[in-house]
């Protein structure tokens, strides 16, 4: 079950994981009874974030200087939002692309670095992309679309969500499927998925 000691209502910081794209979704939830009070959903472009590193690239490889300047916006979230829990999804090992999952967990290390020193009192966690898409009722199946149809049909995920979720891109899709599935686990709201 989800609860907080001496809260009644929390936040948590819902992560879809990448080197260029942070996905993240912040969910305003109540613990009794369980519901979602409030959902906002963007999403950390690597293009677009401000390099205030000082690393060089003749020094580093890209990677590191992105990497580090990814983690840097990522803190300015988790400054703003305060989250209680930080929550993302765990790295994967797709055979089609075996060098991602090093990257991945590369930025896992990264991002669990940046809550804890921010606070460390925030609760890191992660779930499985497997359990996120077992919980939306699409397990084994791909892509953006499926998983926003599935996400349409729960109304919990659509009366608290700032904007449509057509408007929102692959990332934030993916981070807000990450904060539903571990809202609907820890709250003990899964495996009974009333829509």
């Amino acid at each position: 079950m989800l609860h907080l000691t001496h809260h009644d209502q929390f936040t948590i910081l819902a992560i879809d994981p990448g080197l260029h794209h942070i996905g993240l979704s912040v969910y305003k939830v109540q613990a009794n009874p369980p519901s979602i009070l409030s959902i906002s959903a963007f999403t950390l472009h690597s293009h677009r974030v401000v390099d205030t590193s000082g690393l060089d690239d003749d020094d580093y490889i890209e990677r590191v200087r992105i990497r580090h300047s990814m983690l840097r916006a990522f803190k300015g979230v988790v400054i703003d939002v305060m989250p209680d829990i930080a929550v993302s999804e765990s790295p994967f090992f797709d055979r089609r692309k075996p060098g991602s999952f090093a990257i991945l967990t590369e930025v896992m290390t990264g991002l669990f670095d940046t809550v804890v020193e921010v606070n460390p009192l925030i609760r890191f966690s992660t779930i499985a992309p497997q359990s996120v898409k077992q919980v939306l009722g699409v397990a084994g199946q791909k892509g953006k679309e499926v998983v926003i149809e599935a996400m349409a049909g729960f109304t919990e995920i659509t009366d608290a969500l700032d904007v449509d979720l057509n408007d929102l891109d692959e990332h934030g899709v993916d981070a807000t499927g990450v904060g539903f599935a571990y809202y609907r686990t820890k709250s003990g709201l899964f495996p009974d998925k009333q829509k």
